[in-house]
């Protein structure tokens, strides 16, 4: 019987590891479930996980990276909850506060190598 693939796992570029390590660990408020000096991962349910990694032993800052990431939360109040809690912390940059959009409240940051993190109801 062959297994079907599926895509369980989402891997960004960053520039710094360390850095990057400790905003995600903070955001997502839990520590890395494997962590070697180039590559990082966290659990994100199930056989998902969340990657980071510097593309080799010496990142090219120069190469363009863009992504959305995506944290869906159950209710549109979970969204401005925690949107609460984020827009003081300097570490969260804030690039556009909560509003609503066809698919609920949403809200975006972005982590310190520039990626998109979008926040937002469940489908």
């Amino acid at each position: 019987m062959t297994t079907c693939p599926k895509a369980n796992l989402q891997l960004i570029y960053v520039s710094d590891i360390k850095r990057s390590t400790d905003f995600y660990t903070m955001i997502f408020n839990m520590e890395p479930v494997f962590s070697s000096p180039r590559y990082v991962a966290f659990a994100a349910g199930n056989e998902n996980f969340f990657a980071l990694w510097t593309g080799g032993a010496i990142p090219d800052i120069s190469v363009p990276r863009f992504s959305e990431i995506g944290i869906m939360l159950p209710s549109n109040q979970d969204v401005d909850d925690l949107f609460e809690k984020w827009k003081n912390n300097p570490s969260v940059k804030i690039i556009q506060e909560p509003q609503n959009e066809v698919f609920g409240r949403t809200f975006l940051v972005q982590d310190p190598d520039g990626h998109v993190i979008r926040v937002c109801p469940l489908d």
